[in-house]
């Protein structure tokens, strides 16, 4: 069965058909004819599977343990009730703040006093941001490994320097990495997710210092089991703290200098904001592994 019957019987699109199997959950074989894939009867039981718990929103690295046949589908639709049911606490608990703000005759001083020592409670904050960090922590984990550069110890002139370069890498940092093309801009792949990389020239003094710098090719494979808003938040946290950090800092300046001032003051906290933000930018593109 090629693609677009394996994606009207299943109801997964093509695009989510490649990033499963980029992902390990499905092996389909290849036609000898055409080289296209195809779907067996057992890769559809897989697929429609893997459809069924993802609308439980069941994290992948479990489905992929449970086709592994590392654990059974009883286990894990248990473990996932577990994590819906902790939700369930945790927007009950939320839509209950909500309608205490919807009810209330006047929100003054007292009651936001009030409800801030409700929320603030250990239980209560455990309860709504313990999911906050694990989360970020999965969003940091899948941008390092969208792109990553490192500064070799020895030079690259030849192919088979830059191969040794990254065999080199991936033993200090355990990495399954396997050399896929040869050359320059050499190509590899790291746990089956395919990457390029290139050298980067930078000056640091009077003499320049390579850098490599590897992009993952298929990016859409690394995306975290974390909800699209929750995800874009955490992104714009993650990549944009020195200029949240420094509006906080240069606000109150803003607000303290004197009004012919005003404005200049703001100019000046908007031009330091763009240089601290084009050198984060500089960092994260160069110099971060």
């Amino acid at each position: 069965m090629n693609a677009k019957q394996a994606e009207q019987c299943t109801g997964i699109s093509r695009r989510n058909l490649r990033f499963y199997e980029q992902q390990g959950l499905i092996h389909p074989a290849r036609n000898p004819d055409n080289d296209y894939r195809d779907y067996s009867q057992q890769d559809l039981e897989a697929l429609k599977l893997i459809r069924a718990l993802r609308m439980l929103d069941t994290p992948l690295e479990d489905i992929a343990a449970c086709l592994r046949g590392e654990t059974t589908v009883a286990d894990l639709a248990a473990a996932q009730a577990i994590r819906l049911q902790q939700r369930r606490k945790e927007l009950e608990m939320s839509i209950g703040f909500c309608r205490q703000l919807q009810s209330a005759a006047t929100v003054d001083a007292a009651f936001v006093d009030r409800l801030l020592r409700q929320m603030d409670t250990p239980e209560t904050r455990r309860s709504l941001f313990q999911d906050w960090k694990a989360d970020y922590r999965k969003v940091a984990a899948a941008d390092r490994r969208r792109s990553f550069a490192f500064t070799p110890d020895d030079n690259i002139a030849t192919a088979a320097d830059f191969t040794n370069v990254l065999c080199a890498y991936a033993n200090d940092h355990g990495l399954n990495l396997v050399i896929t093309k040869e050359g320059l801009e050499p190509e590899f792949t790291i746990d089956g997710i395919p990457y390029r990389a290139m050298r980067l020239h930078r000056r640091m003094g009077p003499a320049p210092v390579m850098t490599v710098r590897c992009v993952a090719q298929t990016p859409e494979a690394l995306e975290p089991d974390v909800p699209q808003g929750r995800k874009r938040l955490l992104r714009l946290l993650r990549n944009s703290w020195p200029l949240l950090f420094l509006a906080f800092f240069w606000l109150p300046r803003v607000a303290s200098a004197e009004p012919a001032n005003r404005w200049e003051v703001l100019l000046a906290g908007l031009l330091l904001a763009v240089s601290v933000g084009t050198l984060y930018w500089f960092y994260l593109r160069n110099y971060r592994e």
